[in-house]
C-alpha cells in the first residue's frame, strides 16, 4: 500500500486523518472515522493486504482509431474494472488519469486514482455523517494504482508516439492471453474502460508521483517482461 500526506485546511480538529483512497477491491463506509489503533482499522488493513497487488503481469498494446492502448495483464481484472467503475462514481475519467514514465530503461504505465478528489469526497461524507468537516490538520491518504512496470527489453518506444492525450484502459485475465500465441488473442475477452486523461510529466492532477514511480522501478525483479 502507498502513502501520501497532504496538508489540512482548518488544523484545528484532530492532527492527521487517514484517508483510504483507491485500493482494488477494496470497499468500506463513506465518510467513517476510525482511529489508527481501532480494532477495525487494523481489520481494514488486514484485508487490503489479501486484496490484489495492483500489479499487472504483463501489458498489452491494442490498436485503437489510428493509435494504441495499453491492457493491463492481472488477476481478477474483470473484476477489478467493475469495482473501479463503482468507485469511480461510473466516471473513471474524473478519478484516475493514465501516467507513463521512463526510468533505468523500462517504463511504467499506472492508473493513479485522483487523490485531491479522495480527500474532498471524504470531506463532503464526513459533513454528511457528523454535521461539520473534520478540520484535520493533515491527511494521510493510503492507495494502490494499477500498474505495470516493464522490463529493460520492451516495445515502449515504438508505441508511444501513437499514445494519445485520453486513452482507454484494457482489462484482461491471464488465463485469457497465452504469449506463446497472442495471434489467438480474444478481444471479446478485454474489458474496456475510459477514456483517461493521459499524463507524461509524473503530475496526474497536478501532484507529483516521482516517488510512487521510482519505488515501482526499484521493486521490479524480471527483466523479461515487455
Amino acid at each position: 500500500m502507498r502513502r501520501v500526506e497532504l496538508p489540512g485546511r482548518d488544523g484545528d480538529g484532530p492532527k492527521s486523518v487517514v484517508v483510504v483512497s483507491y485500493v482494488p477491491l477494496l470497499t468500506g463506509e463513506p465518510g467513517r472515522v476510525l482511529s489508527v489503533g481501532d480494532e477495525e482499522f487494523n481489520r481494514l488493513l488486514a484485508e487490503a493486504d489479501r486484496l490484489p497487488s495492483g500489479l499487472a503481469d504483463a501489458c498489452l498494446w491494442m490498436a485503437d482509431n489510428g493509435g494504441v492502448f495499453p491492457v493491463f495483464v492481472l488477476p481478477q481484472a474483470h473484476a477489478i474494472a467493475d469495482h473501479l467503475l463503482v468507485w469511480s462514481e461510473n466516471r473513471p475519467g474524473d478519478w484516475f488519469a493514465l501516467g507513463f514514465a521512463e526510468r533505468r530503461g523500462r517504463y511504467v504505465a499506472v492508473l493513479f486514482p485522483n487523490l485531491v478528489g479522495s480527500v474532498e469526497r471524504f470531506e463532503a461524507a464526513h459533513f454528511a455523517r457528523y454535521g461539520e468537516p473534520s478540520r484535520a490538520a493533515s491527511y494521510e491518504l493510503l492507495f494502490r494504482p494499477i500498474a505495470f512496470v516493464s522490463g529493460v527489453r520492451h516495445t515502449f518506444k515504438k508505441v508511444k508516439k501513437l499514445i494519445g492525450n485520453l486513452s482507454m484502459v484494457g482489462f484482461m485475465e491471464p488465463n485469457d492471453f497465452d504469449p506463446s500465441s497472442p495471434a489467438a488473442l480474444n478481444l471479446d475477452r478485454i474489458r474496456r474502460v475510459g477514456p483517461f486523461k493521459v499524463c507524461w510529466n509524473a503530475r496526474p492532477f497536478g501532484m507529483s508521483i516521482e516517488a510512487v514511480v521510482s519505488q515501482l522501478v526499484a521493486s521490479a525483479s524480471d527483466p523479461e517482461n515487455n
